[in-house]
This record gives C-alpha cells, structure tokens and sequence, in this order.
C-alpha cells in the first residue's frame, strides 16, 4: 500500500498575556496571527489568574473563535474583575475595580469586533445592568459602538458560551439604551434584534462566568 501522507508536527507561535491589578483581572489576551483581525468576548468574570489558568468558559469561546477562520486573536474580557461565586449586587459591586469599564473601552478601540456574552447575570442584577450598559455608553461616546454585537442563540436570545457549549454562536447589532429603569438612567434596552446569522463575513462587515 502505497503511503499518500506523511507524518508531520504542526506549530504555531502563539503569545499570551492578560491586565491585572492587585486581585482584579481585566482581561487576557490570544495572538496567534498579529495580521489578521483581533475580536473581544466580554463576558462575566470568565479569566482569572494564572496567566496559564483556563477554564470552561474561556475555552469555549477561544474554540468558537478559531473555528470562524477570521480572527488572528482574541482577547477574553471581564465586566466584573474577580470571581463571583453566589452572585449578588454587594458581590458584584466588591467585584468591580473602579476603572475596570475604562479598561474595557481601551481595549475596544485596539479590535475590530466585540461580541458581548454576558447572557443573564445583566439581567438579574442592577450593578450588572448598569455596569454593561455604562460600557455601552462609554463605547458610544468614543464612537466605537458600531463594533459592538450580542451573542445570541438561534432563537435571538442573548446568550452567555456556557448556554451553547457547541452549538453555533450568532450575533445581533447593539442598538439603543433605555434611559428610565435604573437608578443611574442606565440599562441596556430589550428590542428585538435583527439575528446575524453565524457567518464569517456578515460578522465582518457587519451559570455566567
């Protein structure tokens, strides 16, 4: 039998690095092609320390992110910056450096796209309410809100990865905020959103860790 294949070991060059402060951690940050496009997930509190620490959550979305084919990176990004075990406004609160959102903008103007999946704890909890709509409208402010998009499942429900393990991610524009539902004016207004279908180039041109 004639052999058609040869074994052969694969490589890639890959650099990792993530934003602490003190307990808070901001952010953790994959390059494997520093030429192609760089996309921010933001969801709860899903990287902490070490720097070579995993868990489920940022796996899932590391592996949503490959399989698109059009990322060179990712950096996986919390909107609060340190675990939260039983969640709860004081817990979230004591979770939240004070210049956490900031970061989050920051690093926003440095990618092209961020997919917002933070699924229900934004919903549950007003310090999560208005942190991720403060977010938004930070984002707004410095005219990077055309790059924001919630995850979504196929039923255009936003979704946190843990909710679609594998099933394909899908994504909806961030519109609007409505100003008339928290104590600060702040939270992320509930439309129905026009469902992008889990395709590489619309994306391109267009349990809550």
């Amino acid at each position: 039998m004639v052999e058609t294949e040869r074994k052969h070991v694969e490589k890639l060059n890959v650099t990792l690095e993530q934003k602490v402060k003190g307990d808070f951690t901001y952010w953790k940050k994959w390059v494997w092609d520093k030429d192609e496009p760089l996309v921010m997930v933001l969801a709860n509190y899903p990287v902490t320390r070490p720097l070579m620490g995993d868990n489920l959550t940022s796996i899932l979305i590391r592996n949503a992110i490959v399989d698109r084919g059009t990322f060179g990176g990712v950096v996986i990004a919390n909107l609060f910056n340190a675990q939260v075990k039983w969640p709860g406004n004081k817990r979230l609160e004591a979770a939240s450096a004070s210049d956490g959102v900031e970061e989050l903008v920051t690093v926003t103007k440095g990618v092209d796209k961020v997919i917002i999946a933070t699924g229900t704890l934004t919903t549950k909890y007003e310090v999560a309410m208005v942190r991720l709509a403060d977010y938004i409208d930070q984002c707004a402010a410095m005219k990077q809100k055309d790059k924001l998009f919630w995850l979504l499942n196929d039923g255009g429900k936003k979704v946190h990865p843990l909710a679609l393990r594998d099933a394909p991610w899908e994504f909806g524009p961030v519109k609007t905020l409505d100003q008339s539902k928290s104590k600060r004016g702040k939270v992320i207004d509930e439309p129905k959103l026009k469902i992008v279908k889990d395709n590489a180039d619309q994306l391109k041109e267009t349990d809550d860790e």
